[in-house]
């Protein structure tokens, strides 16, 4: 017992280290910080006191909401940010190094990944990665989209439920930057395009995927826990992304003026691309 409490704080003592190191001014050190938290929270994670290692249960770690957060934000800005520039990327002259940086990138794409499918991080914190599956293709298509099959043995419920909730963040950050005016827009033939390639993971199995399926367009109100970290981790409101489907459509819009159409109304197109795939009788 003195064992295991002197190497828990260890460990604890060790993860604040390294949670104060993805602030460094050294992108290097943010970047070797985020890797060593991945294994160690693996490591340490819901696993470690199965299989006979009951003991082991204390030193369990799991991470907080202001360290799921810095974990999003940090992949937001050392992962999808640099990939988003892919014509800077064709043109350098430095290939060797581009894809020295890429697999660096798909490293730490992984080690998020990881924590996901092993239960470190809560299901819904995959919606960072998989809103992107469209967009990075090319770069990250096969970790996502293993990814994508890992999740959805484990809840497919849940895992619907954060399908949705990857493009109701794409959707409300679309309305942060351009306004009610949206239909028409590149971005939101974008949404629309990889709502629809979500849509195929539901082709076969309809009567397993009925549940989820409902879960998607039903008004059923709240879900997941997602709380503070999410709020942090994006520039949405929790409010906007605790509604499912229909609910989240019909939002009403806030602000004055009397009448006015709810602001998410053309929600209701992207998950026109999942509705195809409901049985006759769910349709009504």
């Amino acid at each position: 017992q003195e064992q295991l409490q002197s190497l828990k704080t260890r460990v604890a003592s060790f993860c604040s280290l390294c949670q104060s190191c993805l602030s460094d001014v050294d992108a290097g050190v943010q970047e070797r910080a985020f890797m060593v938290l991945s294994d160690l929270l693996l490591v340490f994670g819901p696993q470690l006191p199965r299989d006979g290692r009951d003991a082991l249960a204390p030193l369990v770690l799991l991470p907080d909401a202001g360290l799921q957060s810095q974990l999003a934000a940090f992949l937001m800005d050392h992962v999808f940010h640099h990939a988003c520039s892919h014509e800077e990327l064709s043109a350098t002259e430095d290939t060797e190094n581009h894809i020295e940086e890429l697999h660096q990138r798909r490293v730490l794409l992984a080690g998020f990944c990881k924590l996901i499918i092993y239960g470190v991080l809560e299901l819904s914190s995959a919606s960072d990665v998989f809103k992107h599956y469209a967009k990075f293709y090319s770069d990250y298509g096969d970790i996502i989209k293993e990814t994508l099959n890992c999740t959805r043995q484990m809840d497919r419920q849940e895992w619907a439920r954060t399908l949705l909730l990857s493009l109701q963040q794409l959707m409300t950050e679309l309305l942060l930057q351009q306004g009610p005016e949206i239909r028409a827009s590149e971005s939101f033939l974008e949404i629309r395009e990889l709502a629809r390639r979500f849509s195929l993971l539901f082709s076969l199995h309809q009567l397993r995927n009925r549940p989820a399926l409902l879960s998607m367009h039903k008004c059923e109100g709240p879900w997941g826990a997602r709380g503070a970290a999410q709020g942090l981790s994006l520039p949405t409101h929790p409010s906007v992304l605790a509604r499912e489907g229909i609910q989240f459509a019909f939002q009403e819009a806030l602000g004055p003026g009397p009448g006015l159409p709810p602001l998410n109304l053309p929600f209701l197109e992207v998950l026109s691309e999942f509705s195809p795939r409901l049985l006759h009788a769910d349709k009504a």
